[in-house]
């Protein structure tokens, strides 16, 4: 390639109003972020976190592994890539995950960019919400190369939150690297929604005056051991293409493919394809994790079951202690009705007796006159019945049987052996005077 043409293609890799096809320090590495459409902002328990967001490297639990080899196709000038992702859990550190990533891409004319990024994540609670905060940041170097060299020095950061409706939001900080001549310094804004098996993802990024949407989608099927992705992201002074992809889940090997569909049609030059392939140390098989997830989900479907079988037993407790109160209830409302029928009755009787009482106030009685009684006549008479004696009948008459002498005198010739002849008819003479 002549100088002209060279000097050329370095001015539109290093200056920010030519945003074209040959700026490939927009490009990003790995075949699973580039078939979602390098919407990876929110993505966890994958190394390439090192290269999008280092506080998603805190999801990752085990020594692992990850290399991409891939082809971009331009007009005039198509690049081939390789990237490398390493991640270790800090020893003795809970929580805490270093990664280092190296990203290599030559395109076509001798033009070169080399990356490479030191990163740790972490993560703590936040204090009032108790959700997780997820955290990290790294030292960044940077080498293009073409006519003229540049190497630059910088830092990238990000954090992550999340919610228990499967919503993930981060806030990301890249390529903030001095030194090239220009600025390369990215903010992205991600969020992610997890359905199910469907993830759902959107990273708004920006640099300098420029913006760009991009979007994905990753669905999984056979419990995880195959992922389809598809994405989609506004181009950059470029083609418009589709980026699909298909990831195997052969645990602890990872395999993804990806590539472009045009979308202006096959006739275009432009596209991406790319393999990438990642071991995990120490993790499960895809068998054992698959054993595993099923022990897990029939423990899960146990523990639900003794909850719903407890539910029953406090429902079945409820509506018997709702029956003993609906009992009781009746009860008292059967006592409160008849106490009130009582009431009812009583407030009847008091209004009677007040009008009783009104009207024996307004209609008194006259006053009685005191009648003396008659004078007792005698003597009396009395038939002798059986049985009856002469101090029996004196105490009838005079109310003192002492006084039967004066029946005797009286009555000698109806008195037999000192008791009176049943039948006779005696005189009862009047009671002698009362003593003064």
């Amino acid at each position: 390639m002549n100088k002209p043409r060279l000097s050329l293609l370095l001015a539109a890799l290093l200056s920010p109003a030519w945003a074209g096809a040959s700026d490939f320090t927009f490009a990003k590495p790995c075949a699973r972020a580039n078939a979602m459409g390098t919407a990876f902002s929110t993505v966890s328990e994958d190394a390439c976190a090192v290269f999008y967001n280092p506080a998603n490297l805190t999801t990752l639990t085990n020594l692992e592994v990850r290399l991409e080899t891939a082809r971009r196709l331009v007009p005039g000038a198509p690049e081939g890539e390789v990237s490398l992702a390493y991640i270790r859990p800090v020893p003795d550190v809970e929580d805490k995950v270093a990664g280092l990533g190296y990203y290599s891409l030559r395109q076509h004319g001798g033009l070169a960019m080399d990356s490479m990024v030191f990163s740790v994540g972490n993560r703590t609670t936040i204090k009032y919400l108790q959700k997780p905060l997820y955290y990290g940041g790294g030292i960044k170097l940077v080498s293009l190369r073409g006519e003229k060299s540049h190497l630059g020095l910088g830092f990238e950061a990000g954090a992550l939150l999340e919610n228990n409706s499967g919503l993930r939001t981060a806030l990301t900080i890249s390529d903030a690297v001095f030194g090239l001549g220009r600025s390369m310094t990215t903010l992205t804004l991600g969020n992610s929604y997890r359905v199910k098996n469907t993830l759902l993802l959107a990273d708004l990024r920006a640099r300098g005056s420029y913006s760009e949407v991009f979007f994905g989608i990753e669905h999984a099927v056979l419990n995880g051991l195959l992922q389809a992705r598809a994405g989609k992201g506004l181009a950059l002074g470029g083609g418009e293409f589709l980026a699909l992809g298909l990831g195997v889940n052969t645990l602890p090997w990872t395999i993804d493919f990806a590539w472009s569909m045009p979308w202006g049609g096959y006739n275009e030059g432009y596209g991406y394809y790319g393999f990438n392939v990642g071991y995990r140390f120490g993790s499960q098989t895809f068998s054992e994790k698959l054993v595993g997830d099923a022990a897990r989900e029939v423990e899960d479907l146990r523990a639900q079951l003794d909850d719903l079988r407890a539910q029953r037993t406090n429902l079945e407790s409820a509506v018997s202690t709702s029956k003993v109160n609906k009992s009781m209830a009746e009860t008292d409302l059967t006592m409160m009705q008849t106490r009130m029928r009582e009431l009812q009755d009583n407030i009847k009787e008091l209004e009677l007796q007040a009008l009783e009482a009104l009207y024996k106030k307004e209609n008194p009685k006259p006053p009685k006159r005191y009648v003396p009684p008659a004078p007792v006549r005698w003597p009396k008479l009395h038939k002798v019945a059986a049985g009856e004696t002469l101090r029996s009948i004196a105490s009838k008459y005079y109310g003192n049987p002492n006084l039967w002498e004066r029946l005797y005198r009286a009555n000698e010739k109806y008195v037999s052996k000192g008791l009176p002849v049943e039948g006779a008819v005696f005189t009862i003479p009047a009671p002698p005077p009362a003593e003064k």
